[in-house]
């Protein structure tokens, strides 16, 4: 794009936007802040605002879109995160929502900014909860929490309701540990605090524990500092994947998913994804079915990413099939133990 004749203006910046020229609009910026860095005050608020329309008016994709060529350029844009993470809460991809405000949170330098990610983050927690507690939904509730600890965002009252969610499925044990480690770390100076997790421990009853039901092993191989695990798509296809209990969705890498048969994985849309590599986007493709040793799941989603694998490794597996089971890795014998929840 050549620079503009006449100086930038925030209705050219917005009409680019709005008739979806999202990459022409990126460079229309930039050259305005190559003019004078004062453009930002003027032109930067019309992308939010444009952003916030989107939350409501537009498709997935188009949001998915323009947040893509945005963070391409301005991954650290705080405001542009946590609107991301609103769009992604909003389309009940919860797990996704948190990744994204961790992310945000590294990037938060400004007090304002730390206040808008915290506040986030709690109203992540809180939607969440009371839409998977009126659903009944705890294994995924669980999961959820679960995942929280995993990245880093696990504050204590966060422990305590994964405490509680173990209790309410009959992991008791789990409960108990997770209950006393946040008791030795009590510096008793919020009595309520106090009384509270001595309460939820009085309601642990160690026979209550749900009988094990059958364990399955899973024979995994030690790659580095991570295990792999060949599991079963669809019926039909074997692939290898890393166990990563910091990843929202399994994923493949788009070399390995297109040399699949593409039966029985349908469409459903796209995603934003926070990866080693930053925030990518990514298809998402629901699976029929997938297999680890004898365990089967059905409908399954999978992430779709173009982003490099390693040698015999095809993806991840995610927190999406490792919540539905109390899941052991066995070092010494290599094996991965998973017990249905």
């Amino acid at each position: 794009m050549s620079e503009p004749a006449a100086p930038p203006s925030a209705d050219r910046f917005r009409q680019l936007l709005v008739a979806q020229k999202f990459e022409v609009a990126l460079s229309y910026y930039e050259q305005a802040l190559s003019l004078d860095d004062a453009y930002q005050l003027a032109l930067k608020p019309i992308l939010e605002q444009y952003l916030m329309f989107c939350l409501e008016q537009c498709s997935n994709g188009v949001f998915v879109e323009v947040v893509n060529v945005w963070l391409g350029t301005y991954y650290q844009d705080t405001q542009v995160l946590l609107l991301l993470a609103e769009h992604q809460r909003l389309q009940h991809q919860p797990e996704e929502a948190a990744s994204t405000l961790q992310l945000a949170a590294t990037y938060a330098y400004q007090t304002e900014h730390e206040d808008a990610v915290h506040a986030a983050v709690l109203r992540l927690v809180q939607v969440t909860d009371d839409t998977l507690s009126r659903q009944e939904s705890w294994v995924e509730l669980l999961g959820f929490y679960e995942y929280l600890e995993t990245i880093d965002l696990g504050t204590r009252e966060f422990l305590l309701r994964e405490a509680i969610l173990y209790r309410v499925l009959g992991e008791t044990q789990r409960s108990q540990k997770l209950l006393l480690t946040l008791q030795q770390r009590d510096n008793k100076s919020n009595t309520v605090w106090t009384a509270t997790l001595e309460q939820e421990l009085s309601r642990i009853s160690p026979q209550l524990e749900k009988p094990d039901r059958p364990g399955h092993p899973v024979a995994v191989i030690k790659r580095g500092d991570h295990f792999l695990v060949e599991v079963t798509l669809n019926r039909m296809s074997t692939v290898k994947l890393l166990i990563d209990t910091g990843a929202s969705l399994t994923t493949l890498s788009h070399s390995s998913f297109v040399d699949l048969p593409q039966a029985n994985f349908n469409y459903r849309g796209s995603r934003m994804f926070n990866t080693a590599g930053g925030l990518t986007r990514g298809d998402i493709y629901r699976a029929s079915s997938i297999k680890l040793g004898e365990m089967q799941l059905n409908d399954i989603d999978i992430a779709v990413i173009d982003y490099p694998s390693a040698s015999n490794v095809d993806g991840l597996l995610g927190m999406n099939v490792l919540r539905n089971y109390r899941f052991e890795i066995d070092q010494d014998d290599k094996l991965l133990h998973l017990q249905p929840r």
